[in-house]
């Protein structure tokens, strides 16, 4: 029932004029008059109805007014309706006390003064107004109140989810949080910061408490950044080492800055901010300065190595045309090695398969002049360039003076590893047959220098035998990596041009070439060789606009295309060539087709450094497909 519904009077009595008279007299207490001529009456009405106070005659039929009070006492719903009897007959005490005990709140004598009852029935119905107000009032507040819970149960809960999102965030991150108290001199630390340095517990920490788990190195650092702040000052970063109570040291960056504490009349302050743990990053970076160390050292060693070749290959040269093609194949056995190591992430080489690139371009067309036997091995990286290049040295010297000088020389290449300690123990043989007599030379050339001096590299012992029927050359030392299976690694471009050398090769003169290369010596190195081959060089390209250019507007039967360009690359001019069926091979530093897109890695490559026989090669297997009609991606003929 609402506060602002009607207020009921029930009135009872079996006399009609009795009930118009009191309607009369309680008319202007603003309330809702009912009627009831009888007990039975006043029970309907009652089941119909909320009222603030029941007037009862005493003496009516059927029921009197003493038993109507007992029912209404008895049903929960009226136990604490205010009765007031109505009597027109003198009442005794027992009477009145009968009254009381059935429920009554006060009797009104008859004949009824008006004002009296008027009163009476007042203070009644105020007191239930007031009543109900005052529930009224109690809900609201219960609903209030259940709301407010509600809410601040919202809040707790959105908290949390806060503080467990923050938690989440801040262990995938790798970072904790923390508040100094300048005034306090606490500092707390979160459950990750202290999981970070391996502090366990939750009691409160001082300055002094955190500074014993900073590097020594670091401590008056730390101590400087933390009490240097200034309220509303900026933010402030730095990188320190902490060392955790197992000994282990972990790289940290705090970021903080000084705020007001509300917390206290005073005008202190606080430093809040995050820790960082860069420890992964440190130890990239120190990676990355070790990688870039041993970088500059390879790089070194390799200009080194060139800059060796090219003088001890001066030495004794008849010409200069002679140096150059020694020259450039010693540089060509180094950079084959040198592809081998990246390949093998610089743990060491496939024997097999740097005998094979190195020893390819010496193949005959039938290819029986060489023969390759042993079983699986693997060579030390620090002996694969210094090898390669006694491979080279050994079969030049082949072809110049041996048994590769002769259509019916024989050279075969065979190794073993024994089993018996220790470790890695190996033996390569070179065994020359069916070439020209062989006798000691007098002077020790270049090709006698590498192969005494390959020995050296890794304590192995080399041994040189000039017999009349063939030379032999072995090499052994504990410089096998180990016993590995039958090799997959793959047969380099080189060796596959090398070998498919059955079928004969086309004449490549007088074609229009594109040539597209950044690297400006390397440009002009190659448009010499082609020019001197008799071929029109369009170009050369140093850029992909300039290179999409000239593909669009010039008549090209071939190309060749360097895959960098500065920081582009070249699939766009790619793409176009194939779109117009220009055959072209891409030119690269790249020892594997990773770096270019799929539909590009079947491409032919030309491997920098190359010689100008590489070229020659190449450029006969698109010329072919040229004039066949083949499309670019085709195998070559």
């Amino acid at each position: 029932m609402s506060i602002h519904d009607p207020i009921n009077i029930l009135m009872v009595d079996d006399q009609p004029a009795k009930l118009l008279s009191y309607e009369v007299i309680l008319k202007g207490l603003g309330a809702n008059l009912i009627k009831a001529n009888s007990a039975r009456e006043a029970l309907e009405q009652l089941l119909k109805h909320e009222v603030a106070v029941v007037l009862i005659d005493v003496s009516m039929p059927e029921l009197d007014g003493f038993e109507l009070a007992e029912i209404l006492r008895g049903h929960p719903r009226h136990e604490k309706t205010a009765i007031i009897f109505v009597s027109a007959i003198h009442l005794s005490d027992v009477d009145r006390i009968r009254g009381y005990e059935t429920g009554a709140v006060d009797y009104v004598p008859v004949p009824v003064i008006p004002e009296i009852l008027r009163a009476k029935v007042r203070i009644f119905v105020e007191l239930y107004r007031n009543t109900r107000q005052l529930e009224h009032l109690n809900e609201e507040l219960e609903r209030r109140v259940t709301e407010r819970t509600a809410e601040l149960e919202a809040s707790t809960a959105r908290l949390r989810a806060s503080e467990e999102r923050l938690r989440l965030a801040s262990e995938a991150a790798g970072f904790g949080t923390y508040d100094y108290n300048v005034s306090a001199g606490q500092i707390y630390w979160s459950p990750y910061l202290r999981h970070i340095v391996g502090l366990e517990g939750e009691d409160p920490l001082t300055l002094e408490k955190v500074l014993d788990f900073v590097h020594p190195d670091h401590r008056e650092l730390v101590r400087q950044h933390i009490e240097g702040y200034a309220p509303g000052g900026h933010r402030r970063e730095i990188e320190f080492k902490v060392v955790r109570p197992d000994g282990e040291i972990r790289w940290l960056s705090d970021r903080g800055q000084a705020v007001p504490d509300g917390r206290e009349a005073a005008a202190g302050w606080r430093v809040v901010g995050t820790t960082l743990d860069i420890t992964e990053r440190k130890q990239a970076e120190e990676r990355q300065r070790l990688l870039m160390a041993e970088l500059d050292h390879r790089v070194k060693n390799v200009l080194s190595n060139v800059s060796a070749v090219a003088h001890l290959s001066s030495h004794r040269a008849p010409s200069v045309t002679s140096f150059v093609q020694s020259l450039d194949g010693r540089i060509q056995a180094m950079s084959q090695a040198h592809a081998l190591l990246a390949r093998g992430a610089w743990a060491g080489a496939d024997l097999r398969v740097l005998l094979t690139e190195v020893l390819a371009p010496f193949l005959s067309r039938a290819r029986d002049n060489i023969t390759i036997e042993g079983e699986p091995a693997w060579v030390r990286p620090e002996l694969t360039q210094s090898l390669a290049l006694t491979l080279h040295e050994l079969a030049t010297n082949a072809l110049k003076h041996g048994a590769l000088s002769s259509p019916t020389g024989k050279v075969v290449v065979s190794w073993a590893i024994d089993p018996c300690p220790p470790p890695g123990q190996l033996r390569l043989v070179w065994r020359e047959s069916g070439g020209p007599p062989v006798s000691q030379p007098t002077i020790s050339g270049f090709g006698l220098t590498i192969l005494q001096a390959a020995a050296s590299d890794v304590g192995a012992v080399a041994e040189c035998n000039f017999h009349r029927e063939g030379f032999v050359y072995s090499l052994e030392g504990a410089f096998a990596l180990k016993r590995s299976g039958p090799s997959t690694a793959p047969r380099s471009q080189l060796a596959e041009e090398a070998a498919a050398t059955d079928a004969p090769q086309p004449q490549s003169q007088g074609s229009r070439i594109l040539v597209i290369e950044d690297e400006a010596l390397v440009a002009l190195q190659l448009q010499a060789d082609l020019e001197s081959a008799g071929h029109k060089v369009i170009g050369p390209a140093r850029s992909l606009q300039a290179g999409m250019s000239l593909v669009e507007q010039e008549e090209i039967d071939i190309a060749l295309v360097d895959v960098s360009l500065g920081r582009e690359t070249s699939t766009p001019i790619a793409d176009r060539l194939l779109a117009r069926k220009v055959p072209f091979a891409f030119v690269t530093g790249y020892s594997d087709a990773a770096m270019l897109p799929e539909h590009l890695r079947e491409m032919p490559r030309l491997i920098k450094p190359y010689v100008p026989a590489d070229v020659r090669r190449l450029l006969d297997g698109l010329l072919d497909k040229s004039r066949r009609g083949l499309p670019p991606h085709s195998p070559a003929a």
